[in-house]
Formats: C-alpha cells, sequence, structure tokens
C-alpha cells in the first residue's frame, strides 16, 4: 500500500514538474519574441525624436535666410525699408525670430516627497495649469518673449496636459520646466499671486520653484506652423493677457 502511494506522489510531482516547466518556457519564448517588436519600438520613436528636432532646426535655418533675404531687398528705398522695419517688427512680435536680453528664469519641478495618500499625490506634482499661471504673471510683468524649456510660447500657442504629460506647441516636456522670459520684471513677478503661492506649496509639498534674474536670457524662435495670413503691429508691442486666479490651479492646491 506505501509503495502504491508512493507511486501515485511521484507521478503527480512529475506531472506538476512538467507544467512548471512547460509554464517558464512558454513564458521565456513570450518575452524572446517580444523583445525585438519593443526594441524596434523604441528605435522608431528614437528616429521620429531626431527627425522632428532636425526639422525644427531646418525650419529656423530657411525662416532665418528667408528674413535676411527680404531684408537685403527692401532696403533699395525708403519705402522698402518701411516695409522691412514692419516686418522685423512682425517677425518679432509674432515669435519667429530667436532673441536675447535680460531677464527672469523660472524653474519649476515636481516633488521628491512621497505623498501621504493617492488622492493627494496631484499636490506633488507640476500640471499644466501651474505653467499657465507662471507663464501670464511673466507677461504681466512685462516679459516681451517667453518659451518653455527651448519651446517658444507664441499667441496660439497651448499648454495642455496629455495623461501625465504636460504637452506646449503639442510636443511633450519632461520635468523640470524651466520658463524663460526677456524682458520681466523680478519685483512685479515675485509681487504676483501665483509666486506667493508657489513659495507657499514648497514648503508645504515640496514643489520645486526657482526664480533668478539673468543679464542674458535666450528664447528660441518659434518652429510650428504660423497659421495666420496678416497681421499688424501693435502700438507699443504686444499687450500682456490678464492674469488668471491662482487660487483655481491644478492639482488640488
Amino acid at each position: 500500500m506505501l509503495d502504491r502511494d508512493s507511486l501515485i506522489l511521484t507521478v503527480v510531482m512529475a506531472i506538476l514538474g512538467f507544467l512548471v516547466c512547460t509554464a517558464v518556457l512558454a513564458g521565456r519564448a513570450e518575452r524572446e519574441q517580444a523583445a525585438p517588436r519593443q526594441a524596434e519600438l523604441v528605435r522608431l520613436i528614437d528616429d521620429r525624436r531626431s527627425l522632428v528636432a532636425d526639422l525644427d532646426q531646418a525650419v529656423e535655418r530657411l525662416r532665418a535666410d528667408v528674413f535676411r533675404a527680404r531684408t537685403r531687398v527692401n532696403r533699395n528705398d525708403v519705402r522698402d525699408r518701411e516695409a522691412a522695419r514692419v516686418a522685423a517688427q512682425l517677425a518679432e512680435q509674432a515669435g519667429t525670430v530667436p532673441l536675447t536680453g535680460r531677464g527672469l528664469v523660472v524653474e519649476l519641478a515636481p516633488s521628491k516627497r512621497q505623498p501621504p495618500s493617492q488622492q493627494e499625490a496631484g499636490a506633488y506634482q507640476i500640471h499644466d495649469r501651474d505653467l499657465q499661471l507662471v507663464v501670464n504673471a511673466l507677461f504681466a510683468s512685462g516679459a516681451e518673449a517667453v518659451a518653455i524649456n527651448d519651446s517658444r510660447l507664441v499667441s496660439t500657442t497651448p499648454i495642455r496636459s496629455a495623461g501625465g504629460t504636460i504637452v506646449v506647441n503639442f510636443r511633450p516636456l519632461s520635468p523640470p520646466y524651466k520658463v524663460h522670459a526677456i524682458g520681466a520684471e523680478r519685483r512685479r513677478f515675485e509681487a504676483s499671486e501665483i509666486a506667493r503661492r508657489f513659495r507657499r506649496w514648497t514648503n508645504l509639498f515640496g514643489l520645486g520653484f526657482e526664480l533668478r534674474e539673468e543679464r542674458r536670457v535666450e528664447v528660441p524662435a518659434y518652429t510650428g506652423r504660423v497659421t495666420i495670413s496678416s497681421a499688424t503691429p501693435a502700438p507699443g508691442g504686444a499687450r500682456p493677457a490678464p492674469e488668471p486666479d491662482p487660487s483655481k490651479a491644478a492639482g488640488g492646491r
């Protein structure tokens, strides 16, 4: 009787061992089959990002060439020189030429602290609404040109969120978010409601908030599609948008 029970136990263990080995081999085979597809997908993403960066540089170079050629042609007489001046002013206000000057750099970063609960996790992140409020405060502080992570903001620029990613000019950005603003005054920005709230959020949630003034701030040209067909320079330059209510900032803060 004992030998029979031992034989049955041995058979059962052998069957279980065979099933475990089969499952392990099947899982390994699936992973080996998926690995080339994953590697190919990563390679395609890297290639597309590199292509977009190359196209951005090409657009910037071509626009600079067109601007220089137009300027040379328009130097023939007084009328053409005035047309060149208006075109240069429009290009500057439209954001299609790079600018350099004194200004502010605001750097925002998500907190490194562990949220106490999943419901409060949003308060420890930087949201698209936060960037919108900071940008509007910079324009209200006298900024003439603004860029986020080297993406130039123009009148048609959307700042949105896609899942957990912030998208500017339809391109995803990664933290930290560096906002360069030419012409913005530090005193006026520090007095804004969003700056005061970020200083408070830094203490409460550990959000990264750094403000510095630099003598040379570089803002690149806008490289996206310009859909405006006609325009005239605004008297005295572009008027900044009114600063919205920061109490409606995202993240539950």
